[in-house]
Order: structure tokens, then C-alpha cells, then sequence
């Protein structure tokens, strides 16, 4: 008996003609399956197959968007819960709820970085074969399943249907050649025959058309999408090895995983190069890949999306503060994957060198102090760092540095497992210094250091309202897209005290959610940080400055802007080198920015520029 399930269904079906389109398998090339006809059916029979050369497209997510899990147990250390349909949120509530009460120690056993490992038995979300040429087991040998389903997969569908499909039988498709109407969806207007100044870009681009050089030479190849999630407690360096070679690991009950990396994706695909696509902190493992671990021959171009290109104060205040939100349901999904407290961040934190890779690197606001201290009118009484924030901040032990106290690291004891696993004598305190120096080398190294093939796109506010006062766009409100872009802690600090008799201070309580108290020059000073992300307000009294500016909601533009330097008007610093074009967007939130429209735009017209300027020999 013939399965009919597992045949390939036709596209045209008519009194005139069959037409079937070739499916791509593992190994196989392009595969149609189909039953034998009876000879009375005498209707021409056609078979659709793509003969482009490919160019694989790898996603890299963001921290905390892949999968983990334990290698020698095979047990869950992060699949958080699911948000794409109401039962995936009901189901995934009281994993949130359980999760905000973990303790530090509890926190610290599950997220050790050693035995941590990228998951690829993730949840898939249904492929439809039919539309994108492959099936379920393939998308998932090709890497779906190691990241979050909810933040990437629909975004891998995207990109598979309108990288690999721009033209369709002479006819041209989707969002190349069609705006929307109301831009919920797409953009307003189509990629080709629109500038990118349309759509925030800065550099070296220009209106694509059909008969431009550029969308000729992106229509000789076609696309498989990849994705490779990887261990993101670990350092971004360690991550960029293993995004290049990939991983292959056995857990105690023998069974066997594989996660590809880009050089075997590669391989597989008969071609030497990819095309990278980031989103968030992947791009530093993108940028590290390039940089550090020999992978740029490996990589066609990079696209980044809002990457925090120098770091975000965000994630140094969380070493003083634990996570932030600005309303309940905010505070208790973020201190659900981040700690309600320092104690509890730090307890993960600081034995999780790709989060401690998120703070700011020595170029952040082009070196200008962003750790503030400011007195009760608002004057500015301490700023750091001074000379750099890996001594001025990261391993100070003084009250305002961000060196934690013994009695809360490692509470689980992992830390000091591995130290004498290596034969390591170090101190717990001792291993963490050396390690916030190691950081601070990597993030000297990415200064300005990017593939020499880069685009990068990133959210700075609100879109505008046009001439009418009507936003016709999809777009969050301004409020919504507010980020840390200093760290300001106010207090009530006498007149007359000198920044050094401040410096000088020492610490005698500290809640560890944002405020303090300090004995200054025989004085008690209370001090408070600012821990909303909301515009200055009456309420702020005399301060003038409360650290918040416009972004994505996570990342500042303070930071994101960087990639831009040379290119995008106003933003000061040396050039970005190998950064082509730069796209400074406004609308989005920084974790669902990869499918919004305006985002969607800038990723597929850059991945043409990146693929005409290799396979054209424009590289510099």
C-alpha cells in the first residue's frame, strides 16, 4: 500500500497539467514523491526543482533565547514559556511563578555553566512542507528547535519564505515588490524601488530594483535558513567556537546530540561562506566569531539586529538592584529569569560570563562616566568610571563598585567544583576578578571590530506622527521604549562634601534592590537608584537628568547607535569598521523586534547589499 501521506501534493492540479514542487531533504537534494498515474491520464506532468547555488542563512538568537539543557543528566536548565497562543501563556504561568521564588542557591545550581549545553529538542512550531519546501524533521535538524519557539521560529519561517522566494515562477513575491496598507505586518512600502532613508538607513545604499545589479545578483542563489542557539551562560568567545564548529555531546543514558555550526552547515551546502543574521547579544557572539576565533572567511556578511553593540547599563545596575520592571507583571517575569535581588542575580551573574559580557565596554557613550551620583538638587557629586570600568567598577570593592560581597557568590558551591576540578587554589572572590579582567580583554578586542561585511539595524523611540498626526505604522509608545542609558543614584548627600571624601565612604546597609546607606565624613547618606525606565517627570524634583533615554525598551541608543559611527549623522566616535550601512528604526521593542515591519525591511534589503558586495569582490 503507497502512504499517501508522505506524497508530494501538486501545486497546479488541472485538466491540462500537474505540477509538483521538489522538497529539499537532508542529504538528498530535492526530492518529489508521487504515485504512479494510470496511462488513460495523459495530462503533462512537471516537476519543479531550484537549481541556485545556496547561500545558508544562520539566525543567532539572543541571550537567553536558546534552549538548555544539563549534558549529564539530560534534565531541563532553561525552555522558558511560550507566549504565541493563549494555552502556551496559561500553561507557562506557574513555571514563572515557581521560578520567582527560587533562591539564590537554587538559581545557581541550575544555571552552571559547565555542564550546560544548547538543547535541540526544543518544541517546533507546525511546518507546513507546502510552503516551506521542507518538513518538520528538517527544520529541526536544521537548528529550529534549539531556540525559543515563541521570539525566533515564526521569524525563521519568514525569512525562509521571502529570502528564498523573492520571484516565483517570473513573478515577483511578498514584501519585495508589495506594501501594506496599514503596516501591522510589513512596511508601508515595497523593498524594491524605496530608499532606505525610508526606513531609517545611513550609508552606502541605494532604491534597489529589479534590473539593479544588486537584486540581480541576490536572485542567482537561494537561501536555507539555519539557526544555531548556544550556551549562553557561558563566555561569547566560548559561544563563538561553538557556533563555528558545532557541538556534539553523549548525556549519562547514552544518548547522542548534535548541534551544527556554521563551518559544517557550509560544508553540506557545497559552499564556503554563510550569510549571519543576529538578533540582540548573538551579535556579539557573531562579532567575537570574526574577530577572536578566526571565522570571518567563514562569514559571507552579518546582519545585526539590536545589538548592544557597546554594552547597556541595564545589566551592571542588576549586580547592585536584581531586575527591574515597571509594572507587576514586568517586575515578575523579569526577576523570574534574572533574581528578585542582587543576591539572587549575582548568584547566576557572576558565574555567567555571557550575561557579565553584556555591561558596558570601554567605547560605551564613547567613554563618558555613566555610573552617576547625584545629591538631592540634582548636581552631579560622582561620576565613573574615571579611567576604566573594569577597575573603577566591575572589581572595585568600594560601596559604589559592583565587586560582590564573598558571603553572596557561588552560593551553591558550583564555582569552587569546577576551581577544584582544574586544581585551581584560587579564592571564589579571586576566580571572579580574574574573570571581569578576562571580559573586559574581549570587550577591548570587539572595540569598533566588526565582519567586514556588516549591516546593523536598531530601535531609538517611537515612529513619528506624519504631517496629518497620524501614525499609520506599527509602532510601541515612547514610554514603551524607554532604556537605561546611565545609572543614577540620587541621595541626600551635604553640601560641601568633596567627591573623594564621597569615594571615600563606606557601606553599612545595602538592601540589594536599589538603595543604600553610607557613612560619608561622619555622615549618614541615603542614597536610591533610579530603577523605572520613565521620561523625567515633576516628581524627580530637581534632578535633571534621571538616566533614562529613547531605545528599544532594553538596549539605549547610546549603545545600539554605535554601529553607526561614520555613517549615521550625530553620533560621535571612530568609524564602525566594516559596518556598510547602519539603520537607526524606530517602533519596536527590543525582543519582538525581528518580525516588526520596519525591521523586516531592513533585514532583507540588507542581506541583498551584503550578497552583492562578496559575490561582486566590494569587500574592503
Amino acid at each position: 500500500m503507497i502512504d499517501r501521506s508522505k506524497l508530494t501534493p501538486p501545486i497546479v492540479d488541472n485538466d491540462e497539467i500537474v505540477v509538483y514542487q521538489a522538497r529539499f531533504e537532508a542529504d538528498r537534494g530535492q526530492i518529489v514523491r508521487v504515485a504512479l498515474t494510470p496511462s488513460s491520464d495523459t495530462r503533462i506532468k512537471e516537476i519543479l526543482v531550484d537549481p541556485r547555488r545556496p547561500i545558508p542563512v544562520i539566525f543567532l538568537p539572543g541571550v537567553m533565547g536558546s534552549i538548555l539543557m544539563n549534558k549529564d543528566t539530560g534534565e531541563e536548565v532553561w525552555d522558558p514559556p511560550n507566549t504565541d497562543s493563549i494555552v502556551a501563556e496559561i500553561a507557562g504561568l506557574p513555571t514563572v511563578i515557581s521560578g520567582w521564588f527560587q533562591s539564590a542557591k537554587t538559581r545557581a545550581e541550575r544555571f552552571d555553566p559547565v555542564p550546560a549545553m544548547v538543547d535541540p529538542r526544543g518544541t517546533l512550531i507546525d511546518i507546513d512542507p507546502d510552503k516551506l519546501g521542507f518538513d518538520a524533521d528538517e527544520a529541526r535538524r536544521r537548528g529550529w528547535a534549539t531556540v525559543h519557539r515563541s521570539s525566533y521560529q515564526r521569524v525563521l519561517e519568514w525569512l525562509q519564505i521571502a529570502l528564498d522566494k523573492p520571484m516565483y515562477r517570473g513573478v515577483l513575491q511578498g514584501e519585495w515588490i508589495h506594501g501594506s496598507e496599514d503596516g501591522e505586518i510589513t512596511a508601508l512600502k515595497a523593498i524594491l524601488g524605496t530608499h532606505p532613508s525610508e526606513y531609517g538607513g545611513f550609508g552606502e545604499g541605494e532604491a534597489l530594483t529589479p534590473d539593479s545589479e544588486v537584486f540581480k545578483t541576490f536572485m542567482k542563489y537561494r537561501y536555507p535558513v539555519y539557526a544555531i542557539g548556544y550556551n549562553f551562560l557561558q563566555s561569547n568567545e566560548q559561544s563563538a567556537k561553538d557556533v563555528l564548529d558545532g557541538v556534539k555531546f553523549e548525556d549519562e543514558d547514552g544518548n547522542r546530540f548534535h548541534v551544527m555550526g556554521i563551518r559544517e552547515i557550509c560544508r553540506e551546502n557545497r559552499t564556503d561562506k554563510a550569510i549571519v543574521i543576529t538578533h540582540s547579544m548573538g551579535g556579539l557572539v557573531a562579532r567575537m566569531a570574526s574577530a577572536l576565533c578566526g571565522g570571518s572567511e567563514d562569514i559571507l556578511g552579518v546582519v545585526h539586529g539590536v545589538q548592544p553593540a557597546t554594552g547597556a547599563p541595564v545589566f551592571a545596575k542588576r549586580f547592585r538592584t536584581g531586575a527591574e520592571g515597571d509594572n507587576f507583571l514586568e517586575r515578575l517575569i523579569n526577576q523570574f529569569l534574572m533574581g528578585r535581588d542582587a543576591a539572587e542575580f549575582v548568584a547566576v551573574a557572576s558565574y555567567a560570563q555571557g550575561p557579565m559580557e553584556l555591561a558596558p565596554m570601554p567605547d560605551y557613550m564613547n567613554g563618558e562616566p555613566w555610573w552617576i551620583v547625584v545629591d538631592r538638587k540634582g548636581r552631579e557629586r560622582l561620576r565613573m568610571p574615571e579611567t576604566n570600568a573594569v577597575n573603577d567598577l566591575y572589581t572595585s570593592g568600594a560601596w559604589y563598585g559592583l565587586l560582590p560581597d564573598p558571603g553572596i557568590l557561588d552560593p551553591a558551591g558550583v564555582v569552587r567544583k569546577y576551581l577544584d576540578s582544574i586544581h585551581c587554589k584560587d579564592s571564589v572572590h579571586e576566580h571572579y576578578i580574574k574573570t571581569m579582567k578576562q571580559v573586559g580583554k574581549r570587550h577591548r578586542a570587539l572595540t569598533n571590530a566588526y565582519h567586514p561585511n556588516t549591516y546593523a539595524l536598531f530601535g531609538s523611540g517611537a515612529i513619528a506622527p506624519n504631517e496629518c498626526g497620524e501614525i499609520r505604522e506599527k509602532s510601541k509608545a515612547e514610554a514603551d521604549l524607554l532604556a537605561f542609558g546611565k545609572v543614577i543614584w540620587q541621595g541626600d548627600i551635604p553640601d560641601g562634601i568633596t567627591a573623594e571624601q564621597l569615594k571615600a565612604g563606606t557601606l553599612h546597609y545595602d538592601n540589594g534592590k536599589g538603595e543604600m546607606k553610607l557613612q560619608v565624613a561622619g555622615q549618614t547618606v541615603t542614597l536610591r537608584v533610579q530603577n523605572e525606565t520613565r521620561a523625567l517627570s515633576r516628581k524627580d524634583g530637581y534632578l535633571k537628568d534621571n538616566g533614562v533615554v529613547p531605545g528599544d525598551g532594553t538596549v539605549p541608543h547610546s549603545s545600539a547607535e554605535a554601529q553607526g559611527r561614520g555613517l549615521v549623522a550625530g553620533v560621535a566616535g571612530n568609524r564602525a569598521k566594516g559596518v556598510h550601512m547602519a539603520f537607526r528604526q524606530q517602533g519596536y521593542e527590543h525582543q519582538s523586534s525581528c518580525l516588526h515591519p520596519w525591521s523586516r525591511w531592513a533585514t532583507l534589503y540588507s542581506v541583498a547589499q551584503a550578497v552583492y558586495r562578496a559575490k561582486r569582490g566590494n569587500l574592503k
